[in-house]
């Protein structure tokens, strides 16, 4: 059964007595979310016993607005996730192939697996999509490309030239080109411009940059026929009011998105910086998150429960197939300085493999 080849994601939340944790796991935004929102989502003063589609239309025209797009091409979704099943839903059949590149987001093959189509899984070069390795795997049975902008863990991205190249080649082909841009907000270099053409799915969040991670909205921007067949099958009310008023909200408050992005790159490199003065091997990252190479002599789950001592939780990568790494998103300063420190005695600290043995077994456990 196609179930059977899925493994459920797993949270890497580490167990805790201790009140205060500090989530550097999940992507989440340090900031919190702006007063502005906070003041003008008064509950009190929403009615909440009917549905609503106005907001719905105007959220859609102020996305279009804000990125000079065709109203008519947007699509709402309970958060990016959601586009991922509607997509392999309505345009794959069995047998159909969709590229994913080695360290992409697990719930692409998820969904290709549950709508019985084929994952093809490319090697990345250096964390990075490589185009070669994409154009190499097209065939006939191709479907679907998915690429994320910038990668999640790496934090790296295709410029729009490579983009451009790809999009190019698929112009003659009913192939999909879907850019999962969940963290582009972060992103702040020329080359990242995106040429949107027909073959072009552009799939985004609010969740990130906003602080609104527990309300899931994202929005998807595609060809009108498409866009058209998602509609036919999604749930006509698939965000809820207070999601809708929201999301209208946070598209208005340029200030506070000035303030995520500044905050972001400052403690991004900082972290980068100071981790790397600890001789500890980073790369650039263009996201909220970094992701920390270790010594491969020592289990990761070890590393992980020693950063955990300090009430951090960070992320393996084991199943993203980036083995004795560690996913970091940039937290609070608090938060960050707490990870530096805890990073900084790890380095020093020195961990022993005591073997312990009787007439009847043998046990091995790590000691520092």
């Amino acid at each position: 059964m196609t179930l059977n080849l899925i493994t459920k994601s797993q949270s890497n939340s580490i167990s805790s007595k201790i009140l205060t944790i500090h989530k550097l796991s999940s992507n989440e935004k340090p900031l919190g979310t702006s007063k502005l929102i906070r003041k003008k989502l008064q509950i009190n003063h929403i009615k909440l016993k009917k549905y609503s589609n106005n907001i719905y239309k105007k959220l859609i025209q102020n996305i279009a607005n804000m990125y000079n797009l065709n109203k008519k091409q947007i699509v709402l979704g309970n958060g990016s996730d959601e586009f991922l099943s509607l997509l392999c839903f309505t345009c794959l059949k069995e047998g159909d192939e969709v590229i994913i590149s080695e360290h992409g987001f697990l719930l692409y093959k998820t969904q290709v697996l549950v709508a019985r189509a084929v994952p093809v899984i490319i090697k990345d070069s250096n964390n990075k999509v490589n185009i070669n390795n994409i154009i190499r795997s097209i065939n006939t049975k191709t479907k679907m490309i998915f690429i994320t902008m910038p990668t999640n863990p790496a934090g790296l991205f295709l410029t729009s030239r490579e983009i451009n190249q790809l999009s190019t080649l698929l112009k003659s082909t009913n192939i999909l080109l879907i850019l999962d841009m969940n963290n582009s907000e972060y992103v702040k270099d020329d080359r990242y411009s995106i040429k949107i053409t027909t073959n072009i799915v552009i799939i985004k969040t609010l969740s990130k940059t906003y602080g609104l991670a527990s309300l899931k909205l994202g929005w998807m921007y595609s060809r009108n026929n498409l866009i058209k067949s998602i509609e036919k099958i999604k749930s006509p009310l698939n965000i809820n009011k207070i999601t809708q008023i929201t999301g209208s909200v946070v598209l208005s408050d340029s200030e506070q998105r000035r303030l995520s992005r500044s905050f972001n790159v400052f403690w991004l490199i900082k972290i980068i910086i100071c981790l790397r003065k600890a001789n500890f091997i980073i790369d650039r990252s263009y996201a909220n998150f970094v992701v920390i190479k270790l010594n491969k002599k020592l289990p990761i789950l070890l590393i992980e429960n020693y950063i955990a001592k300090c009430n951090v939780n960070v992320r393996r990568m084991s199943e993203y197939k980036l083995f004795n790494s560690i996913r970091v998103n940039v937290g609070s300063p608090h938060e960050n300085i707490k990870l530096i420190n805890q990073f900084k005695k790890l380095k020093k600290q020195k961990f022993v493999l005591v073997t312990h043995k009787t007439e009847k077994y043998t046990t091995q456990y790590w000691k520092n």
